[in-house]
Order: C-alpha cells, then sequence, then structure tokens
C-alpha cells in the first residue's frame, strides 16, 4: 500500500500530526512526535445499507462530490462527501485534542434520497509494521476498542457508539466490504481489524452522527485510563475545547489586515500551521510532513533543518510567537555536536537524521538567529542560555578555514548537493561571527574574545571577495573548489585536487561554479553582509532575476538548470527576491513577486516548496513550513513599505 505524495490538509497538536488526503484520507499519523513514528499503514471507513449485500462505499475512495476546509480561525478540518449511490450526504470533521493524545474523526451521516436506509459503518485499519516490530491487533471488550499495539506504542480505535461486529485479521477491508466482521480471534497477530456499527433504520432528511477516537498512549493500561477519560468526556466538549484553544493562540499572535481576504487567510494558516510544526515535546520545527516515506523521489522532508529555523524563526517572532522560537533554540543548544558544529538534519527527538556531509551554512545560521532572537525579546537571560553553545560553534568555525583561500573548508551548500566553498555558506559563518561577537558583547566577555571574532569576520569577507567575486563581470561566483559532479569526472577542465578529510583523501573538484543561484541573495538578506545597492550585490541581483524568472508560469528557480522534482519555479527562492527588492527599494517588484506566492497557495491556504513550470499550480511538497516563513517575512515588510499594493480580492 503506497502513500501519496500530496498532504492536502494537516491536523495535529504538536505531539501528534494527521496527514489527510483531498478526499478526507487519513494517510499518515505520527505521534508521539511530530516525524516519527507513522503508524497508519491504510484506515477507510465504509457506509452501507445492511439490506442490500455488498453495498459498502468507502468515504474517501470514491466518486464522489467533495469540499474540504478548515473551521475558520482552527486546525479544525471537515471534508463533505456527497455518495449518490447510498444518497448520503457525510460530513467529516478531524481534529487532534490539544493536550491530550487523541485524534478525534466525527462523521455526520444525512440520508438526502427519497428512501430510507438501514446505516451499517466499518472502519478497516492496518498499522505500518515491518518484520522486526511486529504490528499486532486486538479487540478490547471493556473498552469496546480495536487496539494495535507494538513496542511501546499502543492506540486504540474506539466510539461513542457500540461497536456490533469486530474482526483481527483474515482481510478485515474485504470483510467491512462484504458489511460482515468475523469476531471468534479477539487478538492476534496481525497488523489489521476492522469494526462495524449498527446506526439504525434513518428515515429520508434524517440524520445520524458516530465519533471514531483514535486514542494513543505508551502502554496498555494507560491506554485504558486515557480511552475511558475520553468517552467519558464526549465529542462536544472535546471539540469546543479543541476550538477554544485555537481561538486563544491566534488572540496572542500578531495578526496582519491587509483587506485581501487570500492574502489574511494564508497568514492566519501560516500561523495555524506554525503550531503544527513545532513539536511541543522538543521544541524542534518540521521541515514539512512526510510525503516520500521510501527515499524514492528525494531525500525525505520530515526532519528538522537548523537551517530553515534561522529563517522561521524570524517568521515566528514577527507573528508574536517568540515562545516558539526560544523552545526552538533551546532544543538546537542541547542538539548541538560536541565538537561544536551542527549537522546537516535532525529527527525532532535530536538525533542526527540521515546526512551526506557537513553543511557549515547551518552553523553560520543557527548563531544569526539566535542574535536576532534576542533582538526581538531583549531578554540576556536567553543569551545566558545560549551562551556555551555560542562559545563552542565559534571555537570550531576558528578551525574551519581553508589556509589557501581563507574561506571556510568545502561543506555541502544550501542546497545540499554540491561539495565546495560557496558564498552563501560563507556569508553565514560571517554573519555567525558578528552574532557571536555581538552576544559577547551583551554578555561583558572579554573584549578579546570580541575583537578576535570580529577580525575573523573581517578577513572571511576579505576571502570572499578575493575568491568569490567575477571581476570581469561584477558579480559574485556561486563557489569556488566545487564538486559539481558528485559520482564522476568533473564537467570542465579547469579543475584543482583538493584534500576533504583529516586522513589525507583528495578529491578532483571544479575551480569554480559561475551559475548563478537564489542563495546569492543570502550576502544581503538575510544576512546583510553586503547592502542591497552594493555594486556586485546589485548586478548579482539583476543577473539572478533575468536568468532564473520563469517565463510561462512566473516565479524564480532556485537556480539554472535545476532539475530537482521536475525543475520548477520555488515559492522560497520567489519570495527571497521580493525581499530582496523590498530591502533595495524597489517596492513594486517585490510586490509582484508576493503576489505570484499568493497564487501558489493551495485552496485551504497553504504554500507549496515549488509551482509548476507550465502552469504555475502549487505542487511537491505541501505544506512547507519554510514558504511560509518566508510569506509571513516579505509580508510584514510589505506592510511597513505601504502595503501589498492592488491585488484581486480574495
Amino acid at each position: 500500500m503506497g502513500k501519496p505524495y500530496i498532504n492536502n490538509a494537516v491536523i495535529g497538536n504538536g505531539s501528534m500530526l494527521g496527514c489527510v488526503s483531498e478526499t478526507g484520507e487519513l494517510i499518515r499519523l505520527y505521534w508521539p512526535e511530530i516525524d516519527f513514528p507513522q503508524h497508519i499503514e491504510k484506515l477507510l471507513t465504509g457506509f452501507f445499507d445492511r439490506n442490500v449485500p455488498n453495498s459498502t462505499v468507502w468515504f474517501s475512495e470514491g466518486d464522489y462530490e467533495y469540499s474540504q476546509a478548515y473551521i475558520e480561525g482552527t486546525n479544525i478540518l471537515k471534508t463533505v462527501a456527497r455518495i449518490k449511490s447510498l444518497s448520503l450526504e457525510v460530513v467529516q470533521t478531524d481534529f487532534c485534542v490539544p493536550c491530550d493524545d487523541v485524534l478525534v474523526r466525527r462523521y455526520s451521516i444525512k440520508n438526502i434520497g427519497r428512501n430510507g436506509i438501514h446505516l451499517g459503518v466499518g472502519v478497516a485499519s492496518r498499522v505500518t509494521s515491518h518484520t522486526l516490530d511486529m504490528g499486532c491487533t486486538l479487540f478490547d471488550f471493556g473498552l469496546d476498542a480495536l487496539v494495535h499495539y507494538r513496542h511501546d506504542n499502543y492506540w486504540a480505535i474506539v466510539s461513542d457508539a457500540g461497536v456490533k461486529e469486530f474482526q483481527i485479521g483474515n482481510d478485515p477491508f474485504r470483510a467491512v466490504w462484504e458489511g460482515r466482521l468475523d469476531g471468534t480471534d479477539s487478538i492476534g497477530m496481525s497488523p489489521d481489524g476492522a469494526l462495524l456499527w449498527d446506526l439504525g433504520y434513518v428515515e429520508p432528511g434524517c440524520e445520524r452522527n458516530i465519533t471514531l477516537y483514535m486514542i494513543f498512549s505508551r502502554n496498555m493500561n494507560s491506554l485504558k485510563e486515557l480511552t475511558r477519560k475520553i468517552k467519558s468526556v464526549g465529542y462536544t466538549s472535546l471539540f469546543n475545547t479543541t476550538k477554544e484553544y485555537w481561538t486563544d493562540y491566534l488572540s496572542k499572535c500578531r495578526v496582519l489586515k491587509t483587506g485581501n481576504g487570500t492574502v489574511d487567510r494564508i497568514y492566519l494558516r501560516s500561523l495555524l500551521l506554525f503550531r503544527l510544526m513545532t513539536d511541543r515535546n522538543t521544541g524542534a520545527i518540521l521541515a514539512s510532513p512526510e510525503i516520500d516515506e521510501n527515499f524514492t523521489r528525494c531525500g525525505r522532508y520530515a526532519y528538522c533543518w537548523v537551517r530553515d529555523g534561522a529563517f522561521i524563526t524570524s517568521a515566528l517572532n514577527e507573528a508574536g510567537l517568540c515562545s516558539l522560537s526560544e523552545k526552538f533554540y533551546e532544543w538546537s543548544v542541547r542538539v548541538q555536536d560536541k565538537e561544536g558544529f551542527w549537522h546537516q538534519r535532525y529527527h525532532i527527538n535530536g538525533n542526527v537524521a540521515p546526512s551526506w556531509g557537513l553543511q557549515i551554512d547551518e552553523t553560520g545560521s543557527i548563531l544569526f538567529g539566535m542574535w536576532n532572537h534576542f533582538l526581538h525579546v531583549k531578554n540576556v537571560s536567553f543569551l545566558e542560555k545560549v551562551w556555551p553553545a555560542v562559545l563552542k560553534a565559534c571555537e570550531f568555525l576558528e578551525n574551519f578555514i581553508d589556509g589557501d583561500t581563507g574561506l571556510p573548508l568545502p561543506s555541502f551548500d544550501i542546497w545540499e548537493e554540491r561539495m565546495g566553498e560557496h558564498t552563501y555558506s560563507t556569508a553565514a559563518v560571517i554573519a555567525g561571527f558578528r552574532a557571536a561577537a555581538n552576544i559577547a558583547e551583551t554578555l561583558g566577555v572579554s573584549k578579546k574574545t570580541i575583537d578576535q571574532w570580529r577580525s575573523i569576520a573581517d578577513n572571511i569577507k576579505k576571502a570572499l571577495e578575493r575568491n568569490l567575486v567575477d571581476n570581469a563581470k561584477g558579480i559574485f561566483l556561486r563557489s569556488i573548489r566545487t564538486k559539481l559532479n558528485p559520482w564522476g569526472s568533473e564537467p570542465c577542465a579547469d579543475t584543482v585536487i583538493i584534500t576533504v578529510n583529516p586522513k589525507g583523501y583528495t578529491r578532483e573538484v571544479s575551480a569554480f561554479d559561475g551559475k548563478m543561484d537564489i542563495s546569492l541573495l543570502g550576502a544581503a538578506v538575510p544576512f546583510g553582509i553586503y547592502e542591497p545597492r552594493h555594486p556586485v550585490m546589485r548586478n548579482t541581483a539583476e543577473k539572478v532575476e533575468k536568468l532564473l524568472y520563469c517565463e510561462k508560469a512566473g516565479g524564480i528557480y532556485r537556480y539554472q538548470e535545476d532539475g530537482y522534482a521536475g525543475g520548477n519555479p520555488w515559492v522560497v527562492a520567489t519570495l527571497w527576491l521580493a525581499m530582496y527588492h523590498i530591502r533595495a527599494g524597489n517596492i513594486e517588484k517585490a510586490r509582484e513577486y508576493f503576489h505570484w506566492s499568493v497564487e501558489c497557495a493551495t485552496p485551504l491556504g497553504f504554500l507549496p516548496e515549488q509551482a509548476g513550470k507550465n502552469d504555475g499550480k502549487p505542487c511537491w511538497v505541501i505544506p512547507l513550513t519554510w514558504s511560509h516563513a518566508m510569506f509571513v517575512l516579505v509580508l510584514k515588510e510589505l506592510a511597513e513599505k505601504g502595503g501589498i499594493g492592488d491585488m484581486q480580492r480574495g
């Protein structure tokens, strides 16, 4: 059972994260962290007429009329399906309870036909499992619940209606389809099971309701305790509590109102998404809900990149969510490598995630982010907490300098594709040293340390100007000493041999890489190493815009000849250029790119990673937290410069 690549909607509570398809299928469900483990292989709800054999239809897999929307100002999702074959209109309401490990799924089923129906409802569920950790299932008669369990993960599917029939294993999906379950065995070493309810005879125009609770715990006894509690509380109270939680959450945010309905909806959806993407237990920020578990098209997305975090926490702070930012930086301090750097990416629990090399801009970016966070909160105690990590990071960076070039040693670029000495990475390290010096000065650390770090930053900047500027063209180079072909010989004759690790291994690399890349703007935005109007910066930005603009669909590509996921313009890249134009005083140009990003949003208000190069429609990763962060940052700066300009009102 493969997983679709697109998550149309997300629900959660910071410890639980559910991904929902456009037809309402719960395709992924993570707990107790928002990246791991994922529990659902397949979960389907069927409806049938008990008087008609084999009449079952699956809610999320039919040729129905669907509509889907969040209840305004919440992460409560409603999916509506009109099932013509049974003359039913079914409203599915999904949400996660804020302070309990519970996902609630409510069905309101209305007979819209001319004849009555003896309504049956069935749920079939299969958990993900593998041979070393077998998914098992049982039916608990005391709870009237189907329970999946493995190792230290237990979860129950229970309802507010009495179960009529159940089944463990033996193809429960087919059994629900046939409308009859065999509950002879109540426990088995099987990853799947099913439940069936009889909701009685429903007259035309009448309605029945049934609520399912998916309840998670670490062991069987605590699961039973929580299940009894949830059943006693009931749907109405849980719904009202959840709605009030999100209302209260938004009331503490900085809300921007532009007068454009679409923009305002995306902004509010961004605020609501930020809470779902921030793990309430650890503080780590998820790049995106997973879309490719089996690494078939990418290196996966359900990780925390501290590089993304530097951008995202800036947006959180602008939105008034400084407490989430602070929790992220506290997490960052805990996961820092003992040698002083930060790894390429992490699992939400802080362990190192699958990676393919050191990415030095991560370390520079997080120092930069820490200082920017302080500028928002003005709380010296925050700097005192992060100071040991700052000191270790600078000690590492001091030794991570190429003796030949004066630049940071080769590492992977921002896009994690090329090993080399990059302009963006260099700018991040310069900004990191400057931020560290500012932190040290604020804390009253010795002047020697402050001067040393500022001197190192100045020397790296001089090295950048010596090595990473094409003086003939007056633009920045993307990289030098860079491995353009990771699997073989370099594609050009101008190569050098460099040492790549302490054991003396060497590698042939290209002497330079002159392709235009949106990350070149990093030298000005966000790192501020150069003013936007600096001649080299301005020339580079002009060339970036000229060569990376997508003529057919609009928007900006990441870099020349980018082929990832089909090679499309990115929302992040486009908003990055918009931010540059704001800082350079080109407000109308910035507005154009901002308007394009708004048009890329999904009907639910989510921003993707990319938009199709032919039609501009959202594609690939949905939603991407970094895209939403850039949207918030650009919107905030445009608001300060006179607003977003004329758009079609949403």
